[in-house]
């Protein structure tokens, strides 16, 4: 029987997520099942299918595999899981990717091999290197950024332990900032780091002194790297190149400047190379509005920001660009029909149960 459009459109969209290798995910997967947790349980709730643990070719997808995540770290009790598995982790796990970095030339060479191969990876994370300093930018591709905490925080670790692998020196990195706020002592990520970390930055990223960028590295072999470089040429070229929504790619420039109040229709416009006038069309292409859009991601950014009880709610209101916690939480009653203070109390004695977003409050695209 032929699938109705419906069906085919949600299969059209599932084969158009982004996807990952699973690594991340069976390395957690190892945490869980050593504590005697059930993780197939764990599996089915995020849309993992069970033969990532028995099939090393399997794919999951980058949604899937965060959600995962999260679940894994609140059934193992660890806040920090993303940067425990990085730090704790045979990283020759992530295949020849680890290889192709050993083997470069400079650390600097590493990270462009790195940048340029990573979505075989993880198709929802790109890298991008600074030009006046040796910076290692994250940018999520296709995936809504505000979703994710212990994948971002795996790789800002692992791309440190790399470098102080590759190089052999106790490197100190002079900032990394994450776009995520963070509840809880991150003071053990700090020893190991070496430096401050810096929660709610405009990015995700990882600076080094320019000079670091040249160091040599102590597995460098250029017969190795033409090999895999050759290798994963090969690889990239018979990839499909995935096209991310135009919504997502809103809402991910939108994120760093809700703190800075300068979320504006003309900027978000700037930011993604396009006129207001483009942007306004192409969004009516896919039946969106950025006003709503806008109004959509701060009540879901909302609901995850009362969650965490170390922030104030005045603290909050700032960082969705409110100028006044009175506009915040005019807001969030016309969001949920609740103060935001009602529902932090609902929250802690389990009777919230269901996040509000616009969209199921009868706010339409």
């Amino acid at each position: 029987m032929p699938e109705g459009p419906i069906i085919h459109a949600a299969r059209k969209d599932i084969a158009q997520l982004p996807t990952a290798s699973g690594v991340l995910t069976r390395l957690a997967a190892e945490r869980v099942v050593q504590a005697g947790t059930d993780v197939i349980s764990l599996f089915r709730k995020s849309g993992i299918a069970e033969n990532i643990l028995s099939e090393p070719d399997a794919r999951v997808s980058v949604r899937s595999q965060i959600e995962f995540l999260q679940l894994a770290a609140e059934t193992l009790g660890d806040d920090l899981l993303g940067f425990h598995l990085a730090r704790d982790s045979d990283l020759r796990e992530a295949g020849p990717i680890f290889h192709v970095m050993a083997s470069s030339e400079t650390l600097g060479d590493a990270f462009d091999r790195a940048s340029r191969y990573c979505s075989i990876i993880n198709e929802g994370v790109q890298l991008h290197r600074g030009q006046s300093a040796f910076t290692i930018e994250f940018e999520y591709v296709g995936i809504r950024r505000l979703l994710d905490r212990h994948q971002i925080e795996f790789w800002m670790t692992a791309g440190l332990r790399l470098s102080r692998l590759f190089t052999g020196r106790e490197l100190i990195p002079l900032y990394v900032g994450f776009l995520h706020q963070h509840e809880g002592d991150v003071a053990e990520m700090e020893r190991y780091f070496g430096c401050a970390l810096d929660f709610g930055a405009a990015k995700d990223c990882i600076s080094f002194e320019a000079q670091e960028a040249r160091l040599p590295l102590i597995f460098a072999d250029p017969y190795l790297n033409k090999f895999l470089v050759d290798y994963y040429e090969d690889a990239i070229s018979g990839r499909q190149v995935r096209r991310q929504s135009l919504r997502t790619r809103v809402e991910n420039a939108i994120t760093p400047r809700l703190p800075q109040g300068t979320m504006t229709i003309n900027n978000i416009a700037s930011d993604l190379g396009m006129s207001v006038r483009t942007l306004s069309r192409r969004l009516a292409d896919e039946g969106q509005t950025f006003s709503t859009i806008l109004e959509e991601l701060r009540s879901d950014m909302a609901n995850r920001y009362l969650q965490n009880s170390s922030l104030s709610i005045s603290q909050i209101a700032w960082l969705l660009g409110y100028s006044e916690v009175s506009s915040f939480a005019h807001a969030f009653q016309r969001w949920t029909g609740n103060s935001p203070t009602s529902v932090r109390k609902q929250m802690g004695d389990g009777s919230f149960s269901e996040r509000a977003s616009p969209s199921k409050l009868g706010i339409n695209h």
